[in-house]
């Protein structure tokens, strides 16, 4: 595969598990906005984070590539029980935000590789 097909590819994973937490993150005001494929996929990449969950390839390449700026792994074991729970308290809402940011600097990085190709 090419460096373009490969960026593409990953930028489509990117940009799914990244609609899925926003759509999460928003489900928080108004439940009925994430469907149980957006709090699975946002849990599967969260424990992956954590270092709860490698069985999931397009998880587990989307955290390797965050793994550097995300810091510490010991905090998304809780975020993990609260999107288990589906509560999120506003520390849960913090850290998934800050996710949220680094998905979407890490889809703008692979979307510059993309047009710089």
């Amino acid at each position: 595969m090419s460096a373009i097909g490969f960026d593409s590819c990953f930028y489509a994973r990117l940009d799914e598990f990244s609609r899925s937490l926003n759509h999460v993150l928003l489900a928080a005001d108004a439940p009925a906005f994430a469907s149980d494929d957006d709090w699975r996929q946002t849990l599967e990449l969260v424990q992956t984070l954590a270092a709860q969950n490698n069985t999931s390839l397009a998880a587990s390449s989307v955290a390797a590539s965050l793994t550097g700026r995300m810091g510490e792994k010991s905090y998304w074991s809780d975020v993990a029980r609260a999107l288990i729970a589906r509560t999120l308290d506003s520390t849960t809402k913090k850290e998934l935000s800050a996710l949220a940011w680094t998905l979407d600097d890490e889809r703008n990085a692979v979307l510059a590789r993309m047009r710089h190709a």
